[in-house]
């Protein structure tokens, strides 16, 4: 299966069989883009795509957003629910929040500039349990 990254259009041969029959997240060598790659359509019935490139800016701010405080939960779930139950995850979470905020601002600056709120809210749903935790301002 042929796959050509959204962002820099640079094409990867993927076995269908890697993909499996559910959607996987993808990381181009080449630009770093985060993208979703849907299954073969033989194996899916009744699915939709949505193709990324409709989407708005805020729309991809928001899910890289989420791609990266996902990716911080599943690598310190511990830490981040000890930190929740001391009350001090802003704090214990700071160095691992600003490398990903600082990668987040480079992909998308005008966001970063206009609605920060983006990253926070993001940041309050995934790390803080839905907790208004984390402010814009903490990083910009």
């Amino acid at each position: 299966m042929i796959v050509t990254c959204p962002s820099c259009n640079c094409k990867y041969n993927i076995p269908e069989k890697k993909i499996g029959d559910s959607p996987k997240r993808f990381r181009c060598r080449k630009c770093s883009e985060i993208f979703i790659i849907n299954p073969p359509k033989s194996g899916m019935v009744g699915t939709a795509e949505v193709p990324l490139e409709d989407d708005t800016p805020e729309q991809r701010a928001a899910r890289f957003a989420r791609v990266l405080a996902s990716d911080i939960l599943i690598y310190n779930q511990d830490l981040i629910d000890e930190a929740r139950e001391d009350g001090n995850l802003p704090e214990v979470m700071n160095q691992e929040i600003q490398k990903s905020w600082d990668l987040w601002k480079s992909r998308f600056p005008e966001q970063s500039e206009s609605n920060p709120d983006i990253f926070s809210d993001v940041l309050n749903q995934y790390l803080a349990d839905g907790e208004k935790v984390f402010r814009s301002q903490d990083y910009s």
